[in-house]
C-alpha cells in the first residue's frame, strides 16, 4: 500500500482520485490549499503527490520548492488547467514527475500512479501543457507530447533535431528551445540553408578570409561564429552539400572554426538545433546525408505533427491568429461557427502557415467584423504541395533515393562501377522480399521478374540469399 497526498480546490479532482488510489489499494490524503498540503508533508511523507498550480493563496509552482525540500524523494504530479510553457518549464528545472492537464480521464490518473509507484525512485522530467508560447498553440496530445519534450530540451544545451513538414513551426519551436535555455541571454542565429546559393552555403556558415574567392573583397564571420555563446538554428539542414557536412562535423567536434581560405581556426562554443522537412535517416540511406553527422546532431528529436493530424487544434488556432490580428489592425474581429467548421473540414497540407495565411486573407475581406465562409480564400490545391508524405509516391521517393545516392557517389568520387554496384543494390533488396513473399519459390520469383528460374537461383547464391536447404534444391 503506498501513501498518495492530492492537493487542489476542486473538490470532484480531489474526490476521483481519492476513490481511484483507495480503489487500487492506497491510502489517499487530500488538502485544498498549498498551505494545507505542506502540513499534511510534515506529517507524512507521502510515495506519490498530486499539486494543482492555481491554489488559493500559494500556487502550486510556489509550493514546490517547499516540497522538494520537506520530502525531496516524493514524486510531484502537477495538475492545471492552464499550460503553458513557463509552467512547463519550471516544472522541469523543479523535477516534477509528470503534468497532467484538465480534463483527464480515471485512465489517465491511474497510468501516472502506476508509473509513478513503479519508478518511485527515479526522475522522470514529463510535463504536459496546453501551449508553448505565444506563438505555439495546441490542446492536442500530440501537440502536449511536443510541448514536453521542448521543455525538457530546454533544461539542457544537447544538439536538437527538429522533424516537421513545411509550415509545422520547426522555428518556432527552435526559438522556444533558446528563449527558456540557459543560453537565452545570449544570439539566436537562424540560418536557411535552402534560402543560400549552394556555392556560397560554406562561406555563409564557416566565414571567408579576404581574398579567399572572387568578389571575396574583405574578411567576413561566418553564422558559425556569430553564433558564438548562444544557439545556432540550421533549418533544412539536409540541404548542405556533403563536402560542407564533413567540415561542419569537424567544427563541431573540435569547436572550431576555420574560414574559407584560411588556415587559422577560431574557437566557438554555440548550442545547435536543426529542423528539415525531409526523413534525416532516409537521407543517410539515399547517400545524401552523412550518417556520422547525423549521430553527433541528433541527440535529442523533437516530431512536429501536421495539422491534418491534429484538427482539434485549428479552433484555439483561429481565435489565436484573430487575437493577433485584433491587436494589429486595432479593430474587433470574430469569426462564424460556418466559417469554423469549414476550416476545420480542410486538410491543410500547408499546416499552420496556411492556416494563418487563411484566416488573414478572411479578415481582410470581413469589413463588417465577422468572418463568414465566403470570406475564405479557396483550399490550395494540393499539388502546391507535392512533397508531403501523402503527396508523395513510392516511385517518386524511389526516383528522388537514386538521384540522391547517384549525386552522393560522385561527390565522393566513387563513380567507378557505378552500373554496377547500383544494380546489386537494386537487384540484392528485391530479391530478399520476393523470397519471402513466395515463400522461396523460384518458379514464382522467376514469374514476377519475367527471367528464368535458374538465373533467380545464381542470383540468390550471388548475393547469399539461400539457406544451405535452398542451396541443395
Amino acid at each position: 500500500m503506498a501513501s498518495i497526498h492530492v492537493i487542489d480546490d476542486e473538490s470532484s479532482v480531489c474526490w476521483a482520485i481519492e476513490k481511484l488510489g483507495t480503489k487500487l489499494g492506497h491510502e489517499v490524503r487530500v488538502a485544498s490549499t498549498a498551505e494545507q498540503g505542506l502540513d499534511l508533508l510534515e506529517e507524512n511523507q507521502p510515495d506519490l503527490m498530486f499539486l494543482d498550480v492555481r491554489l488559493p493563496g500559494m500556487s502550486g509552482l510556489e509550493a514546490l520548492p517547499k516540497v522538494k525540500e520537506i520530502s525531496p524523494g516524493t514524486p510531484v504530479v502537477l495538475i492545471t488547467a492552464f499550460g503553458d510553457l513557463e509552467v512547463a518549464v519550471e516544472a522541469v528545472r523543479q523535477g516534477t514527475f509528470d503534468y497532467l492537464v484538465k480534463p483527464f480521464s480515471v485512465e489517465d490518473i491511474q497510468t501516472v500512479i502506476d508509473r509513478a509507484l513503479a519508478q518511485h525512485t527515479e526522475e522522470d522530467q514529463e510535463v504536459r501543457p496546453e501551449r508553448v508560447s505565444a506563438d505555439l498553440v495546441g490542446t492536442s496530445l500530440a501537440m502536449q507530447e511536443v510541448f514536453k519534450r521542448i521543455a525538457l530540451a530546454a533544461s539542457s544545451v544537447a544538439p536538437i533535431v527538429i522533424q516537421g513538414e513545411s509550415g509545422t513551426g520547426k522555428e518556432l519551436v527552435a526559438q522556444a528551445i533558446h528563449r527558456y535555455g540557459p543560453r537565452h541571454d545570449q544570439p539566436f542565429v537562424a540560418v536557411n540553408i535552402a534560402s543560400l546559393a549552394p556555392s556560397l552555403i560554406e562561406s555563409e556558415l564557416f566565414g571567408h578570409v579576404r581574398g579567399a574567392f572572387t568578389n571575396a573583397v574583405q574578411d567576413k564571420r561566418g553564422f558559425l561564429q556569430q553564433a558564438n555563446g548562444g544557439t545556432l538554428f540550421l533549418d533544412e539542414v539536409a540541404e548542405i552539400p556533403l563536402p560542407t557536412q564533413a567540415k561542419l562535423l569537424r567544427a563541431l567536434e573540435q569547436r572550431e572554426v576555420v574560414p574559407v581560405g584560411g588556415s587559422k581556426g577560431e574557437k566557438t562554443d554555440f548550442r545547435i538545433v536543426c529542423a528539415s522537412h525531409q526523413d534525416l535517416s532516409a537521407c543517410v540511406k539515399a547517400g545524401t546525408f552523412r550518417h556520422d553527422l547525423l549521430f553527433r546532431l541528433n541527440t535529442f528529436q523533437i516530431n512536429l505533427p501536421p495539422l491534418r493530424e491534429r484538427a482539434e487544434d485549428i479552433t484555439p488556432l483561429v481565435h489565436h491568429f484573430i487575437h493577433l490580428l485584433e491587436k494589429e489592425y486595432q479593430r474587433p474581429l470574430r469569426i462564424s461557427a460556418a466559417a469554423m467548421e469549414e476550416l476545420k473540414k480542410r486538410p491543410w497540407y500547408g499546416n499552420v502557415r496556411e492556416l494563418r495565411n487563411a484566416v488573414e486573407h478572411a479578415q481582410i475581406l470581413a469589413r463588417s467584423g465577422v468572418i463568414e465562409v465566403e470570406h475564405l480564400p479557396a483550399p490550395v490545391d494540393r499539388q502546391w504541395f507535392a512533397g508531403s508524405p501523402e503527396e508523395t509516391s513510392v516511385a517518386d521517393q524511389l526516383e528522388a533515393n537514386i538521384r540522391g545516392w547517384t549525386k552522393a557517389q560522385l561527390n565522393e568520387g566513387e563513380s567507378e562501377n557505378l552500373w554496377a554496384r547500383f544494380q546489386s543494390l537494386a537487384e540484392k533488396e528485391m530479391l530478399e522480399e520476393l523470397l519471402k513473399q513466395c515463400d522461396g519459390q523460384y518458379l514464382a520469383i522467376a514469374r514476377i521478374l519475367g527471367i528464368h528460374r535458374t538465373t533467380v537461383k545464381k542470383k540468390c547464391e550471388q548475393y547469399g540469399l539461400l539457406s544451405p536447404d535452398q542451396k541443395d534444391d
